[in-house]
């Protein structure tokens, strides 16, 4: 039985005990005293008997003092104190009473690895062990490993640190971790990836998961805009980020069946190359060549592409009808895949221009397009559209294309939301164009389009807009 854990970080007593108070009347099971936060610690250690399982935490090189103070901890009330594995103290107390702790801020092992680490640990008390979680194939190894140490029908600890191992927590109950540890506040958390005691205690034991996966993923709105939408339509649901490189791609379908994820977005640099996982692709991602949202349906994994609906309200939103309009494409990836998708149902005259000249030949060849050199190009197009991460946060800083491309009748629209005005955006509204869109409305509506694919539910979109303006400040 996994009981969440509220984490009490305080500076003094009377703070302490507040702050205990609240965490209980929250719904925590247990609680986790950060001794380590007190400036001095009190000598008064009685609120440790608090009514529910407590732990005492004292991180400190200062082992005689340590000790003196764990005495009293438990000699208080505290239920277990928590002594790390390299610690000369971990077998001078009753197992019974120790969380014997071990923790990895950089990796996370191989499963044979972390059942090693348990081994070890279970010789001094409860087992527990955080991991810092880079991608599936570290989730992975935890899942398994958690799914060895299930069998043993004693209590342990393992908890997945990191963006990537949120997902850990939610699922603990899955895992069957002992005990979920929480903030009390945001502000409060004690450990990377930790969800607070509120977030828990709505997504209870069973909720929807769904994620991004996508790499890196240093900027991605879309955690707030979807956690949001859950929240507006009081699903116990939470939207996660899962950094996956190239070569952890493969492993996704895993990652998604043991952890119970009911879908994924897809974002670069992985919309074409997802496409070899999936049972079924619906025909408008394979129009396009690419799939940015993955629904785990019961006949297996389905691919579609909700980025085809986000460009056409995007155009919608300031009356750019493309019907035998000249359009550029910048970039020849899964976003451009999507726009010349809509672009040509949609009637326009399409032009596609790349870095590598090679590859958007092949893209222009796919949809009855024109390849045209950066240096070829001229100013004859009623709309841009920019479909690479050029001026993205954490990308190359600069405009995709020349200013000189730019006239009062042009649209130009950027796929990038951060930041909201690109150097792109900004080149073209210096020099007058007739309209600037940002990649504001597209992700909202590819994003709207996603959650009623995992849900069944039209999501409110004005909540989704207000969390994005809100990430965005």
């Amino acid at each position: 039985m996994t009981a969440n854990c509220a984490v009490i970080v305080a500076k003094d007593e009377g703070e302490v005990r507040t702050h205990a108070k609240e965490a209980i009347l929250k719904g925590a099971q247990a609680l986790e005293f950060r001794l380590d936060s007190f400036p001095v610690i009190p000598a008064d250690l009685s609120f440790l008997a608090c009514g529910v399982p407590s732990v005492a935490t004292l991180r400190s090189p200062l082992d005689d003092e340590r000790k003196e103070i764990f005495l009293r901890a438990l000699a208080s009330g505290a239920t277990y104190i928590d002594i790390e594995s390299d610690s000369v103290l971990r077998n001078r107390f009753p197992k019974e009473s120790v969380i014997c702790s071990y923790h990895d801020f950089e990796k996370t092992p191989a499963e044979d690895e972390i059942l090693a680490i348990f081994k070890d640990l279970r010789s001094s008390g409860i087992p527990k062990a955080a991991f810092m979680v880079r991608g599936p194939a570290d989730l992975l190894s935890v899942w398994n490993a958690a799914s060895v140490l299930r069998q043993a029908k004693a209590p342990f600890i393992l908890i997945g640190m990191g963006a990537a191992g949120e997902i850990t927590r939610i699922r603990a109950f899955d895992l069957g971790s002992m005990l979920n540890y929480c903030a009390l506040r945001p502000e409060l958390a004690s450990a990377p990836g930790q969800i607070t005691l509120e977030e828990a205690e709505r997504l209870g034991t069973d909720p929807e998961v769904t994620a991004v996966i996508g790499y890196p993923l240093t900027h991605t709105f879309s955690p707030e805009i979807h956690n949001a939408a859950f929240k507006a339509a009081n699903i116990p649901g939470r939207y996660v980020k899962i950094p996956s490189a190239p070569e952890e791609l493969p492993l996704i379908p895993e990652v998604i069946k043991k952890y119970r994820i009911t879908g994924m977005n897809v974002t670069i640099p992985h919309k074409e190359s997802v496409i070899p996982l999936l049972k079924r692709i619906d025909p408008l991602a394979e129009s396009a060549g690419a799939v940015n949202t993955i629904r785990n349906s019961p006949a297996g994994l389905e691919g579609y592409n909700t980025d085809i609906l986000g460009i056409a309200a995007s155009l919608a939103s300031v009356d750019m009808d493309p019907k035998a309009a000249d359009v550029l494409i910048i970039g020849a990836g899964g976003a451009a895949k999507a726009a010349a998708s809509y672009l040509k149902a949609a009637g326009a005259k399409i032009s596609i221009t790349n870095r590598t000249h090679a590859r958007a030949e092949t893209l222009a060849a796919m949809f009855g397009a024109r390849a045209v050199k950066l240096e070829d190009l001229a100013p004859e197009y009623q709309l841009i559209l920019n479909a690479t991460p050029a001026g993205m946060s954490g990308f190359e800083h600069c405009s995709p294309v020349p200013d000189t491309l730019f006239t009062k009748d042009t649209v130009v629209m950027d796929m990038i939301y951060d930041p909201e005005v690109t150097p792109l955006l900004a080149a073209a509204k210096a020099a007058g164009v007739h309209a600037c869109i940002n990649g504001k409305t597209m992700l909202i509506e590819q994003a709207a389009a996603s959650f009623t694919l995992w849900t069944g539910i039209t999501p409110d979109r004005a909540v989704m807009r207000k969390a994005f303006e809100m990430r965005a400040a």
